[in-house]
């Protein structure tokens, strides 16, 4: 079992961010790959409600655990307390991404990113992790992701992954004397 020092140095901020930029890329490859298939909703008489690719649940899960990963890197580099005496903080237990992203000091583009992680939240709550959300009036059928937001997300993605570069190479003070400074060379977060 680690030491609380030994947890502060599991849960430091670069954990997060190598977290983040792993399901980022496995994201980002799944989206690329030509579809394997379409699935399609019908309802009872048989009209077309909606289709998309086969691999868009996953896609969109991928991207969402990555987006909260990051948030959460943002914190820890922020709150280190939020990783201290062994556990983490109960603010960090959330998957409540608007939250996350708005306890965030100087996070990068909070209005124009506030869109794209209202998107990936809804989908995290409801049908993209589950089939349906805790209740009927909170679940929603599948949806496909749009081109548009998939791209503001990449932007949004670099964004994040170019400022935690920068602030993890100034250094981070963690709880129980644990801590460091990064050098972060290649791409992360889609950031070069």
């Amino acid at each position: 079992m680690p030491t609380n020092q030994e947890f502060a140095d599991l849960a430091n901020p670069h954990s997060w961010f190598l977290v983040a930029d792993n399901l980022y890329e496995q994201a980002v490859r799944l989206r690329d790959v030509p579809t394997a298939g379409t699935l399609g909703l019908q309802d009872r008489d048989g009209r077309l409600l909606g289709s998309w690719p086969v691999e868009n649940r996953a896609v969109f899960l991928l991207a969402g655990f990555a987006l909260e990963n990051t948030l959460k890197a943002f914190l820890v580099y922020q709150n280190p307390h939020f990783v201290a005496n062994g556990r983490l903080a109960r603010s960090l237990r959330s998957h409540k991404l608007v939250r996350l992203s708005e306890s965030v000091q100087e996070i990068p583009w909070p209005s124009r990113g506030h869109p794209v992680i209202r998107e990936f939240e809804r989908g995290l709550e409801s049908w993209a992790r589950y089939p349906c959300a805790l209740s009927a009036s909170e679940s929603e059928w599948e949806q496909d992701l749009p081109d548009s937001l998939w791209r503001e997300y990449k932007r949004l993605m670099q964004a994040y992954g170019k400022r935690l570069r920068v602030l993890l190479s100034r250094g981070w003070s963690g709880p129980h004397d644990s801590g460091g400074t990064w050098e972060i060379r290649g791409q992360f977060l889609g950031a070069p």
